[in-house]
């Protein structure tokens, strides 16, 4: 995937390009405060060649990272949950909803019938795999629709977070590094032309820069992400009042 291809596709800039970018966004800014006499147009454009060319490499990682560990999300908790706000025992969606969301599946998915509820307690593994039929057949009929742009929004914002969080041992690797860089670059690199107030002043800046994002990054938790991955869930299942 290049570039262009990231910017313009809005689930590839969404859900690829913005963690990556948002992974390496201290590296600029810490340049900028380090060196601000840094004004040539070579240096400038180097810089967002690296930051970009860095960018683009991080989201092929970060989807690859996200799609690897995507499935140890499920399993924590217990199970997709599109696939899982179906069982009866699950109480995220109103009971009512629930019922009228499998009578539609049940008489529009052809030759698939949901399980009630005891079948469901006597064989759960079965009815996960109906469940699962169910949600594929939703994904593939709201693929597309102009009805779906609010599903197709919330996919967005689940991917931009999965592929943050898989991210997050990466982006923090930066900024230990930018921490290491910054105090030797600004306190023993003597080929820096400041005073020692300028210099303690860049440092603490930078520093602060970097340590709040290393917050951001370390906010960025599972259940952050599972916040997400529910609303994708809903809305997609809510396609069963519209479809």
């Amino acid at each position: 995937m290049n570039l262009a291809g990231l910017v313009t596709d809005p689930y590839n800039r969404r859900a690829r390009l913005q963690p990556a970018l948002l992974a390496l966004l201290p590296v600029g800014l810490v340049a900028l405060i380090v060196f601000p006499g840094v004004e040539s147009k070579a240096a400038t454009l180097l810089g967002i060649a690296a930051y970009f060319g860095g960018a683009t490499w991080l989201t092929q990682v970060g989807r690859g990272l996200g799609k690897r560990l995507e499935p140890k999300l499920f399993q924590s908790w217990d199970g997709m949950p599109s696939v899982s706000m179906l069982r009866h025992r699950d109480t995220r969606l109103n009971k009512i909803t629930k019922e009228r969301y499998h009578t539609f599946l049940s008489a529009n998915v052809p030759n698939l019938e949901l399980p009630g509820a005891d079948e469901e307690s006597s064989d759960p593994s079965t009815a996960d795999s109906i469940y699962e039929s169910a949600n594929d057949w939703l994904l593939r009929a709201t693929r597309g629709k102009d009805e779906s742009k609010l599903i197709f929004e919330e996919n967005m914002n689940y991917g931009f977070r999965r592929n943050f969080w898989a991210l997050r041992p990466i982006a923090l690797l930066v900024d230990m590094a930018l921490i290491v860089a910054t105090v030797w670059l600004t306190s023993f690199n003597q080929n820096i032309q400041a005073s020692f107030a300028q210099i303690s002043m860049a440092t603490l800046i930078a520093l602060a820069v970097v340590g709040v994002h290393m917050v951001i990054v370390l906010s960025a938790t599972k259940r952050w992400v599972r916040m997400a991955a529910e609303a994708y869930a809903k809305q997609l299942l809510s396609a069963c009042d519209s479809l």
